[in-house]
């Protein structure tokens, strides 16, 4: 039971910190798609905007982690030598999945911001990010009870 609330609060985690992280990128990169120039106040704001009514990508990346996150459990199983980095390339492979079937869906990606490489691997990095903190929350509790054995 403690196991399936540590996933779930990890995937809770790790989609919101890819969707602060990746809202934010794309708020700048479709700034800075325009050329002029774009005080600090108002790029602020508008990422602030996007946090606040993006939320439909959060529910995309929310499901695609538990698919990439369960599909990395198992992989570590086969391949223990991943287990450290197993969590942070499922994140980011997620998140270029999900880019990569909104393309093939709309004829275009709708994160505009992610529609040049530079944006597009932006959201790969807010991706591994979120798959980073998902592990930690995973093993949170593991590694002080680890930790705990080893001091008794």
């Amino acid at each position: 039971m403690a196991a399936m609330i540590r996933f779930i609060l990890g995937l809770l985690g790790g989609a919101i910190t890819t969707y602060l992280i990746g809202t934010a990128a794309n708020s700048q990169f479709v700034m800075n798609a325009h050329g002029v120039p774009i005080a600090w106040g108002d790029r602020f704001n508008m990422m602030m905007f996007d946090i606040s009514n993006m939320v439909p990508y959060l529910v995309i990346i929310a499901v695609s982690f538990l698919i990439a996150f369960l599909i990395a459990a198992l992989l570590k199983k086969i391949f223990p030598n991943l287990a450290a980095i197993a969590y942070p390339i499922a994140g980011a492979a997620a998140m270029g999945t999900a880019l990569g079937l909104m393309y093939i869906v709309f004829q275009t990606i709708p994160i505009s911001g992610a529609r040049s490489t530079l944006g597009f691997l932006a959201q790969m990095i807010a991706g591994g990010l979120g798959g980073w903190v998902f592990g930690k929350i995973l093993t949170a509790n593991k590694s002080r009870i680890s930790k705990a054995k080893i001091q008794s």
